[in-house]
């Protein structure tokens, strides 16, 4: 009862990218964890692959954060951070990028990193230098309620929340890590979708408060009322059934006027609305479902969608589209042209747009149709965003002020900067961290003299 009460008081308080709590999942050494990675990799064929050496052990954390629902009510949720691990005799003192990473669909509510713990691309990307986030999204992990599958605002409010709950941790509760101004945004499938979701909205309404560096949105569904209606109109065998009641019964649920399961479905598909409980799997709903996926629908429902173009269904899944806007940071598509549950075309719509309204930083990589589907070509993407994103990657000592990698005069005016403008840290600035260059939680001459002597090799 008294932790109950406890909770409840928190949640009266508590406002959004609040840390509520944490909870290790896994942790390695830097050996451990190129050894895991190693066997890991194994299981994808290995020399198709070159990763460079693991340079970190890691740390693993579920962490639950306030958030908001789509309605803008204050909703809890997890995610995991998992941050390089530094042992003795070395000393935490860099600041790492941070990667947020959406992942793809999933169905139940415990098929999520924060229960399942330790995988490959944490590993890897942990390994490399990066704090490696991923939310679990609203409905999924702890969060309550349905998942609120491709509706494009709570990734965006999820993400960002997570977030500034990991730099709030980073900076006030774990002396271990330290996030620089770097910010990479990555994922597959859904996380595709999520990821360009996230990459809108922060420059929408977070642009004073991140900056994103690069983003690598992969076989996502960016056309929902074109691209994706198109493919269940034309009644053909899906590879994924469960697809299109997820997407139906996510919609119904977060915007009731659409209207209900039992209006738009046969009655004896009715069921299939409890069974996105979070509680059955993909393959259970999968085997419930025709082949042909709208045909659990009725009828007449399906013809008065398709001849009316008012529909309030139709409407809503034109807002939730993300193929026609203008991106500021560089952006990296990546995209299977042999892809059956995703079509490529959503990729190419959406960058042929993109360069019409102005972006001037878009790549659109098509991987040949020779490379398999929408399973086989997530491991070829991944590894291509991986290696694009170490070539801009920076990992700062202690002194880099000014976050160009390289210790100069430039970082003594910028510690001097900081002196001179007495301002009382907030914690969360980056300078600040990187001007307490002797770690004495203290920013004065010692930490000039400290950072002459590291430039002079003393």
């Amino acid at each position: 009862m008294k932790v109950l009460f406890i909770i409840y008081l928190s949640s009266l308080f508590s406002a959004r990218g609040d840390l509520i709590s944490t909870e290790i999942l896994a942790t390695r050494n830097v050996l451990n964890t190129q050894a895991y990675i190693e066997t890991e990799l194994a299981q994808i064929v290995t020399d198709m692959f070159s990763i460079e050496p693991a340079q970190y052990g890691y740390w693993m954390y579920k962490i639950t954060y306030e958030t908001i629902d789509i309605n803008g009510n204050p909703h809890l949720a997890t995610g995991t951070v998992s941050y390089p691990r530094v042992d003795w005799p070395n000393i935490p003192d860099q600041a790492f990028p941070i990667i947020s990473y959406q992942h793809g669909t999933v169905v139940e509510k415990l098929s999520v990193t924060s229960v399942n713990g330790e995988w490959i691309l944490p590993a890897i990307l942990t390994g490399a230098g990066y704090v490696y986030l991923e939310p679990d999204y609203l409905g999924l992990g702890d969060s309550e309620g349905m998942h609120p599958y491709q509706l494009k605002e709570p990734y965006g409010t999820a993400g960002v929340d997570l977030l500034r709950a990991v730099r709030y941790y980073a900076t006030f509760e774990n002396e271990q890590f330290f996030v620089n101004d770097e910010l990479f945004l990555a994922g597959y499938s859904e996380g595709g979708y999520a990821t360009m979701a996230m990459h809108q909205i922060i420059e929408r309404d977070y642009s004073d408060e991140f900056s994103i560096t690069i983003s690598f949105p992969m076989a996502g569904a960016y056309s929902m009322s074109g691209i994706m209606v198109d493919l269940m109109l034309d009644q053909v065998p899906y590879g994924e059934p469960f697809y299109f009641p997820y997407v139906l019964f996510a919609y119904l649920d977060s915007y009731p006027y659409i209207g209900t399961a039992e209006q738009f479905l046969l009655p004896e598909y009715v069921f299939l609305e409890s069974w996105f409980d979070g509680y059955h799997s993909s393959e259970e709903i999968n085997d419930a479902m025709p082949s042909i996926p709208i045909t659990i629908m009725k009828p007449e429902e399906i013809q008065y969608f398709e001849e009316n173009f008012n529909h309030p269904l139709r409407i809503t899944l034109q807002n939730n589209d993300l193929w026609d806007w203008l991106p500021q940071a560089p952006m990296h598509i990546f995209h299977g042209q042999g892809d059956e549950l995703v079509p490529y075309e959503n990729s190419q719509m959406a960058y042929d747009q993109f360069i019409i309204n102005g972006a001037a930083d878009i790549l659109l990589e098509p991987i040949p149709e020779s490379f398999g589907g929408h399973q086989d070509v997530a491991p070829w993407a991944l590894f291509g965003a991986y290696q694009i994103a170490k070539e801009i990657q920076l990992i700062n000592n202690l002194g880099d002020i000014n976050q160009d990698g390289i210790l100069n005069i430039f970082d003594l005016v910028g510690i001097v900067n900081v002196i001179l403008l007495g301002t009382t840290p907030d914690g969360l600035d980056y300078a600040f961290w990187a001007s307490d260059v002797n770690m004495d939680a203290a920013i004065n001459i010692v930490d000039i003299v400290a950072l002459i002597d590291i430039i002079l090799g003393i």
